[in-house]
């Protein structure tokens, strides 16, 4: 995702895709950066979803491995949901638990200083940042 001039970007490609599969060109300097910050609204909002099915299966009996199926063939579809349990991973030590809390909210935070900045409500953000912790099974 990169913002800026197109031909420069253009000229710079061939270095990108060493690291990149997928290349966008998203308009003026800065909309490659504004787009990272919203997919990790995203991010975070689907990592509530999986937190908060994956305790509604744990409490109803349903096996989430196999929900985890039908939802990657449903319309709620989510990679997050779909490798869910890459971002919990209960095995590591609590201080590597609690950094990728931090990380994931650092990476939210831009967000929502721009909503602030530019007048948005964004509740759902607003309470994924809050509940980041929990979810990712730090507290």
């Amino acid at each position: 995702m990169a913002g800026g001039d197109a031909e420069v970007l253009e000229r710079c490609r061939p270095v990108f895709v060493t690291s990149a599969k997928h290349i966008f060109h998203l308009g003026e300097l800065g909309t490659g950066a504004t787009a990272k910050m919203l997919i990790q609204v995203v991010v975070c909002l689907n990592m509530i979803a999986a937190h908060e099915s994956e305790l509604l299966c744990n409490k109803t009996g349903l096996d989430f491995k196999k929900f985890q199926e039908v939802l990657h063939v449903s319309s709620g579809q989510s990679n997050v949901l779909d490798v869910w349990h890459q971002f919990k991973r209960p095995e590591e030590s609590k201080a590597v638990q609690t950094k990728r809390a931090e990380v994931f909210a650092a990476s939210l935070a831009p967000a929502l200083e721009i909503a602030r900045e530019v007048g948005v409500d964004l509740p759902g953000s607003a309470l994924a940042y809050t509940l980041l912790r929990r979810v990712l099974g730090v507290d």
